[in-house]
């Protein structure tokens, strides 16, 4: 899947990706997923997109 960004904030993908935020916060607390990270302080997860496509590759494959 082709994203409009590198880097996306939660928001962003639901609205412009079409993802749900229940599968995105599964996906971001999930132990040992590197695609999502919260800067200090703040409340927003941003998301690295390239990751998210390797690590929605890995969950369909098992």
């Amino acid at each position: 899947m082709q994203y409009p960004r590198k880097i996306m904030k939660t928001s962003e993908l639901v609205r412009e990706c079409g993802f749900s935020r229940k599968f995105l916060m599964q996906i971001a607390h999930m132990d040992g997923q590197k695609c999502a990270a919260r800067l200090p302080g703040g409340r927003a997860i941003y998301w690295d997109t390239e990751k998210l496509g390797k690590q929605m590759e890995k969950m369909a494959a098992r």
